[in-house]
């Protein structure tokens, strides 16, 4: 087998088939046993970061260009042209931590990779936010906790190109190389802070939140003109979305690449019956129609308008009660608030709470974010004392909001005002 150890060094590469070539800091694995041999590396650690590079500008599907790991104090670069990554998911499926920088789209691509996503996840972007900052960069982090500036990167590289230059060569590594000295500088200030269970917390549930490609039949939701569109044009739309989506995934392009969002829209709107009627809708012509389409759209329209509106999908939301008039200025009070709050504790006010988290907690929604957990004992039952009238808002001497008790009710849980 291969020995991971026993590297080469670019030069010599070219003249064994070891799958491995070595710059003074990485390695590149271009052979399957070669990977395997860092899978087995990778699955008797405790933590593993890593990163992908990928495009999808053209693709329906995420395509991954290269795969970056750590593993100890060593970096492997794996080129995923000349190796199949599916071996990978043994450490992803496994308790070995992964580090990341802002995971959720690399998980998507190690998803379609390899399966699965990991199972244990330490996001120092999220994890970030506990400490006061509003999603950092990587390169934020890593000048921040590790003292190294790290170069800019090209956003319009080529990450197919081969063979890579050497500064993509370097970008790449160094979105892993620094990864893990964050991750302990993260956990230590957290440790102090008393918020390392809150951060952890967090990256379960980013870990846990499966992102599925949107279900065909509710693509027409993620259409911001669609959503504004009634009766028969909803319907329409509804199975022209649909269609498209389907379309794309098949063909593996992007959606825009099959109908664009203008002429679908259009095409709802105007629900045309005849070939001349369709041709004069905005963002369609000629060369849109081609090979049948335009008696395919035809017949969709057709189908959309023998359906009715309770055929059409939607998203499944907790209705609930809705808010009532009398709280609607509440929101904006306790928003404020809230700002003010995760100024004084030194948190990223979008991971404390968002304007449709206040929104589920002043209606009554069904299991609100604010009324669980860490933000529960931080804001939470807080805001049920502002909104029940059981605490009153006021600026402090330095123009902050501060909530306090109001006189003539007694407080029967004290330490909720004293923050």
């Amino acid at each position: 087998m291969t020995r991971l150890r026993r590297l080469t060094t670019p030069a010599e590469s070219a003249n064994v088939d070891s799958g491995l070539s070595q710059d003074a800091s990485y390695v590149w694995v271009q052979t399957q046993e070669a990977f395997e041999e860092l899978v087995s590396r990778a699955l008797t650690a405790e933590r593993v970061a890593v990163d992908t590079e990928f495009h999808r500008e053209r693709t329906y599907w995420p395509k991954v260009a290269l795969l970056q790991i750590r593993v100890a104090n060593d970096t492997f670069l794996v080129d995923p042209l000349k190796v199949d990554l599916a071996p990978f998911a043994e450490v992803l499926k496994s308790d070995v931590v992964f580090v990341m920088h802002a995971a959720s789209q690399d998980i998507e691509v190690l998803q379609r990779s390899c399966g699965v996503g990991p199972q244990s996840l330490f996001d120092t972007q999220l994890v970030a936010g506990f400490t006061g900052m509003s999603t950092p960069s990587l390169s934020a982090l890593v000048e921040r906790y590790v003292g190294v500036r790290l170069p800019k990167g090209d956003r319009l590289t080529d990450w197919f190109e081969r063979p890579l230059r050497k500064n993509q060569q370097e970008y790449a590594a160094n979105d892993v190389r620094y990864l893990f000295e964050v991750h302990d500088q993260l956990v230590s200030e957290l440790q102090s802070l008393g918020r390392l269970e809150w951060a952890l917390g967090e990256c379960r549930l980013l870990q846990e939140k499966v992102k599925p490609n949107i279900s065909p039949d509710l693509a027409w939701t993620r259409i911001k003109e669609a959503r504004h569109l009634k009766g028969k044009a909803r319907c329409v739309v509804s199975v022209l979305a649909r269609w498209r989506e389907t379309t794309a995934q098949r063909k593996d392009v992007p959606i825009r690449f099959v109908l664009s969002d203008l002429a679908l829209v259009g095409i709802a709107q105007r629900s045309p019956t005849r070939l001349n009627e369709l041709k004069s809708i905005r963002g369609l012509d000629s060369r849109s129609l081609k090979d049948s389409l335009a008696e395919e759209l035809l017949s969709l329209v057709s189908e959309g308008m023998k359906m009715s509106g309770d055929e059409v999908a939607t998203l499944e939301v907790d209705e609930g009660p809705k808010l009532g008039n009398e709280m609607r200025a509440a929101v904006s009070l306790v928003s404020a608030w809230i700002s003010q709050v995760a100024k004084d504790e030194s948190l990223d006010p979008t991971l404390l709470a968002t304007r449709s988290d206040i929104n589920d907690l002043l209606r009554g929604a069904e299991n609100p974010r604010l009324a669980n957990g860490w933000r529960a004992d931080l804001v939470g039952t807080r805001i049920r004392d502002l909104v029940e009238g059981r605490a009153s808002l006021a600026f402090n001497p330095q123009g902050g909001l501060l909530l306090e008790p109001r006189s003539g009710f007694v407080d029967e849980n004290k330490g909720n005002f004293d923050r």
